[in-house]
């Protein structure tokens, strides 16, 4: 069984209140859409604040495009992307990574849910010294 609260989607929950409560502030008259107003310009300044002048903002709707478009940034359809088994992207993107990108997931087990050199050797039946 499930648990009643976890990462599994940010679809998940209801919106913050804060949140809510902002959007309802703006919500008012007409904008132009699609990045060409002053809250995706106010939002894309933050971000250069936090990351610098040179870095790109594409918004998305959910985590799951996030997800997405970001191995798929990373890699070419002849590519594999090995996670740990208890990864988001392998248990609850319900094969959309693979289907958007076209590589295949590979999930190895892991002792903590963490990616490691060594768990990806092992899974391999590989030997691992780690440098030094």
């Amino acid at each position: 069984m499930k648990p009643l609260r976890s990462f599994a989607s940010d679809n998940n929950a209801g919106i913050h209140p804060d949140v809510l409560k902002a959007i309802a502030g703006v919500n008012q008259g007409h904008v132009v859409g699609y990045g060409d107003d002053a809250y995706t310009q106010s939002a894309v300044k933050k971000f250069r604040e936090h990351f610098g002048d040179d870095i790109s903002v594409y918004f998305v709707f959910n985590g799951t495009a996030a997800n997405v478009l970001s191995l798929k940034a990373l890699t070419e359809s002849y590519h594999a992307v090995i996670c740990p088994e208890a990864a988001h992207i392998y248990t609850d993107e319900c094969g959309a990574p693979e289907k958007f990108t076209g590589c295949k997931l590979i999930p190895i087990a892991t002792r903590d849910g963490k990616l490691t050199c060594r768990a990806v050797a092992e899974a391999h039946g590989l030997n691992y010294e780690a440098p030094l």
